[in-house]
């Protein structure tokens, strides 16, 4: 898979439900997004393909004839990932908590301990929703989420998970070859830095590295940008450049030898990630296990 298919997979499924809705709108609300956060996707795909995927006529939306064909390809797809999904999956009829997270956080920290997690959930079932844009994401309809800062909903307690961390990680084959002696970065090609679409969460970019750092700032000029996370990691991984690691997400693999520190640590908060959640309101329901998992994993 390419990099730019791989950096579009989260704005293709809501594209693909934008041209079946007809509808910015009706697609937001299948995929609980909000409208500008459909309209952004749509737009980061738009700017990839060089190409308008609608016909804006005030409140209506037309697909192009190469939109409709996009999207009867990932329909395609996808209904096939969906209808093997259900094939496999365990019985439903159970107790249930809906848990929001990003893509990073899923992959990399909790699907490592997720067996853990269920276990302690006592046969309560965790849904867990996915989206590197979690501002996209109407928060007041999940139980729980793994947010980067809680103050846009502060009547929701807030357990805080991780410090404040964030780096350049490569691979050790790549650090030896373009970054060995060099960890300002600034002789390192431009385009060997991959970027992730932080959208409007507030994460780090690489411009803000090199002003937090210190460092001479590298001119990028139009980079790809990966909207999940772990497809981002996997680029990395495969030797295709440097990224930004954050503390918590990239531990893993750095004790593992997968990835190394490249350069300089910033930080401009105490803590990176907290679990905000509902307000619990008697003890040994499924969001009361889930939030007491979290606070001793943290």
């Amino acid at each position: 898979m390419n990099r730019q298919i791989a950096g579009s997979l989260n704005a293709l499924m809501v594209f693909e439900a934008a041209v079946r809705h007809r509808s910015f709108s009706g697609a937001a609300a299948e995929l609980n997004l909000s409208q500008p956060g459909v309209s952004r996707h749509v737009s980061t795909l738009e700017l990839r393909l060089g190409q308008p995927l609608f016909i804006r006529n005030n409140n209506r939306i037309v697909p192009t004839g190469n939109a409709q064909r996009l999207a009867d390809a990932v329909a395609l797809g996808f209904g096939h990932v969906r209808d093997t999904w259900n094939s496999i999956s365990a019985p439903t009829d159970r107790e249930e908590v809906v848990l929001a997270c990003s893509f990073g956080i899923a992959d990399q920290w909790l699907m490592p301990r997720f067996s853990d997690l269920r276990t302690s959930m006592r046969g309560a079932r965790v849904s867990v929703v996915t989206t590197d844009q979690l501002e996209d994401i109407d928060l007041s309809s999940i139980d729980a989420a793994v947010v980067w800062q809680p103050e846009a909903h502060p009547e929701r307690p807030a357990i805080p998970l991780f410090p404040d961390e964030c780096f350049p990680v490569c691979t050790p084959d790549f650090y030896a070859q373009h970054v060995q002696g060099n960890d300002d970065l600034s002789d390192v090609p431009p385009d060997l830095f991959l970027h992730l679409d932080v959208g409007r969460s507030g994460f780090l970019t690489w411009k803000d590295w090199f002003t937090e750092a210190g460092c001479k700032p590298v001119l990028f000029g139009n980079p790809i940008e990966f909207d999940a996370y772990p497809f981002l990691i996997q680029a990395v991984l495969s030797g295709e450049g440097l990224a930004l690691g954050w503390r918590g997400l990239v531990d893993r693999l750095l004790a593992e030898g997968h990835l190394m520190r490249a350069g300089r640590s910033v930080s401009k908060h105490d803590t990176a990630y907290f679990l905000q959640h509902r307000p619990i309101m008697e003890e040994n329901t499924p969001l009361a296990r889930l939030v007491n998992w979290f606070r001793e994993k943290a």
